[in-house]
């Protein structure tokens, strides 16, 4: 009698996970193309006002450190306007140990935010309010205030923008409490030094540090693109879903590869007898999948939290 041995492709245990490794890596493209599950964002950027971003210039001149400043602040919010679903965007001052609102409240209107940053910087009055000038600034200021704001946007990821010199100082208790708020802090440091505490206060709370910005009074465009390309993209981007479908496609493909590493690696090439080798190829299944969740676990899912 003739014993019939179906092929490969015939096992529901091969064109099941198959089906799934297409749906998978479907979903992921779709996601990455039209931006689905983006979650919704606020946006505290506190900006130095301190005389070091315009030395020997008036107040916000044109070119000036300050100005290219508001400028990144203008590429953020046009880019920001063209979204469907805008970020909510307050904007700080940093200077003279305090950190005035350059805008009232939080606003996802591009027009209103220009309009009441344009207004505050334009008063005569703001350089005069941030004087002294301390040797360092406390970030602790800004960071509590910027808490205080984010933390009433609720269903919405925190983020905390500051700009800034290397003359700052930060606390470990004001850390503690954006963490405690789920806000990330995120930095961007002109100069050629770098702020260790800063650095660890962004990694803790899972934001981005970015240091050793060179700038000058002379005018640039640099600081828009780190603007837009570190700061933008992070921060509306729906990264954890691709991550969760391109996980689940993976895990597909351990349970795809099972009958074929069976009939053609183990048998065929090293020629196993059927159920080591249908052992190793359900082990090997199991050991990726096991893995493979427990890296997406650790990566964050976005069905507990999408920030």
């Amino acid at each position: 009698m003739l014993r019939y041995r179906r092929k490969v492709i015939e096992y529901p245990l091969f064109y099941t996970p198959l089906i799934m490794v297409g749906v998978f890596l479907a979903l992921a493209l779709l996601f990455g193309l039209l931006n689905i599950g983006k979650p919704p964002v606020a946006v505290v950027i506190a900006l130095d006002l301190s005389s070091s971003t315009y030395q020997g210039q008036t107040f916000n001149a044109p070119d000036t450190i300050m100005d290219q400043e508001v400028q990144a602040v203008n590429a953020y919010l046009e880019a920001n306007a063209k979204l469907r679903n805008p970020n909510k965007v307050q904007i700080l001052g940093i200077g003279g140990g305090k950190a005035p609102k350059l805008t009232a409240s939080m606003d996802s209107s591009q027009d209103v935010i220009v309009g009441q940053l344009n207004s505050q910087l334009n008063d005569p009055n703001l350089p005069y309010q941030l004087r002294p000038e301390p040797q360092q600034d406390d970030l602790d200021i800004v960071i509590n205030n910027a808490t205080e704001i984010l933390e009433e946007q609720q269903n919405h990821c925190k983020e905390l923008l500051m700009v800034t010199d290397t003359g700052v100082t930060i606390t470990q208790s004001a850390v503690t409490q954006a963490t405690g708020k789920n806000i990330k802090i995120n930095s961007l440091i002109f100069g050629t030094d770098s702020v260790p505490n800063l650095r660890s206060a962004s990694r803790q709370t899972d934001g981005i540090y970015v240091d050793n910005i060179n700038l000058s009074n002379s005018g640039g465009n640099f600081l828009e693109e780190v603007f837009l390309n570190d700061f933008f993209k992070k921060f509306n981007s729906n990264w954890k879903w691709i991550r969760f479908w391109l996980g689940c496609a993976l895990i597909a493909l351990f349970w795809l590869l099972v009958l074929p590493l069976d009939r053609w690696v183990f048998q065929g090439v090293l020629n196993m007898s059927m159920e080591p080798s249908g052992k190793i190829s359900l082990g090997i299944a199991f050991i990726g999948t096991i893995i493979t969740v427990a890296l997406m676990i650790a990566g964050g899912l976005p069905l507990i939290s999408s920030c």
